[in-house]
């Protein structure tokens, strides 16, 4: 109070206004950034979780059992191989490795001895071979393509196994001697798939068989081989399953709901 009259309020400093003003800006542009920043960052984390499980997903290693029947020709003659395999799928085009067995009684009754050439007629004797062959094998599958639709596989398999050989008479089917050659199949093929429907598709394959051993069995054995067949996929056979009894159970709860009261 000076002179009886009050003093008069200092109005505020325009300099200090505009200081507030650039600091409430700065402070709003910057919380703009940062909740930018955090969005893109959270995509960017969305990205590579699905990214990541869909490398997962392709690089799990998978279980399989599957029957095996091939077609080959020994002396002329057309032979079914049959043969279990089981093994795992791994990779991004699910590539094979293989255990199996496979057999093949092909029982050729080929003459071993006609004595018809060296005794007299009444004297005609003749014998025969009862002859099977099994052997482990073991494989590794290269898929070069694998889509939607089409699979094209390149196997490459070794084994090792035996020809187990009977001597008999024909007319009274005695023993007369018997013998073990052992063999090492090398095999190397083409396999192709088609997947015709979601369940199903069919398969051809096509290689030949060298049967490293001594003596004629080699050439005997060695030779070309094919198949063909359909293929069954469990898989989205059982994932089809699963979501119509989820169907199927949801279906009736829908239903009750919409039931109105009173009835």
């Amino acid at each position: 109070m000076k002179y009886g009259f009050q003093q008069p309020r200092k109005r505020p400093n325009k300099i200090i206004f505009t200081l507030l003003t650039l600091l409430l800006a700065g402070l709003r542009h910057s919380y703009a950034q940062t909740d930018s920043t955090a969005a893109i960052q959270k995509v960017a984390v969305a990205q590579d979780t699905a990214a990541s499980q869909k490398l997962t997903s392709q690089n799990k290693v998978k279980l399989f059992f599957n029957f095996d029947a091939r077609g080959t020709f020994i002396q002329h003659k057309h032979i079914n191989v049959f043969g279990v395999n089981a093994g795992i799928t791994f990779g991004e085009k699910r590539n094979r490795l293989t255990a199996g067995y496979y057999w093949l009684g092909y029982n050729a009754s080929r003459r071993l001895v006609n004595w018809h050439n060296i005794f007299p007629d009444p004297l005609n004797l003749s014998y025969y071979t009862a002859t099977d062959v099994r052997f482990a094998n073991f494989a590794y599958w290269h898929t070069a393509i694998r889509n939607k639709r089409w699979v094209l596989s390149t196997p490459l398999e070794v084994g090792i196994g035996n020809q187990s050989t009977r001597f008999r008479d024909l007319f009274d089917g005695i023993t007369s001697g018997s013998r073990k050659d052992y063999f090492i199949p090398l095999q190397v093929g083409v396999y192709g798939e088609y997947r015709a429907l979601r369940w199903a598709g069919i398969n051809s394959q096509i290689g030949y068989r060298n049967a490293l051993s001594s003596g004629e069995f080699r050439e005997r054995f060695s030779g070309f081989y094919y198949s063909y067949g359909i293929n069954l996929y469990p898989e989205a056979i059982w994932k089809d399953f699963r979501k119509w009894n989820r169907k199927k159970h949801k279906s009736p709860a829908v239903d009750n709901a919409m039931v109105p009261l009173g009835h």
